[in-house]
């Protein structure tokens, strides 16, 4: 059976540092040594740290590592984004929430 590890990492091919998943997976309460099994997958802790992986890709770089180019465009960008604001939503997890920006528009709204 996979590790916790390798589950997060193959959300995307792009090559997440190990310090930013051991990062998110402590934050999140999970150990990447353990067997990722079907409870865990199915926990809130691991759907809060899969969204978190999902907002950090949105972020990252475009790079190239060993003749091997990593982008993203702008659309795949914000669609990593929704898929981490869906599963902070479905796990309640509102202080991660993408929130829309409001401010004073002046006399006539």
């Amino acid at each position: 059976m996979a590790k916790i590890l390798e589950t997060l990492k193959g959300i995307n091919a792009y090559p997440v540092p190990l310090h930013t998943l051991t990062e998110i997976a402590e934050g999140r309460g999970l150990n990447l040594q353990d067997e990722a099994t079907l409870a865990v997958l199915r926990g809130k802790a691991y759907k809060l740290a899969t969204a978190d992986v999902l907002l950090w890709l949105s972020l990252a770089p475009n790079i190239s590592q060993g003749g091997q180019s990593y982008s993203f465009s702008e659309e795949q960008r914000t669609q990593l984004r929704k898929r981490a604001d869906t599963l902070y939503a479905d796990s309640e997890d509102e202080a991660n929430l993408s929130k829309p920006k409001f401010g004073y528009k002046g006399s006539r709204l």
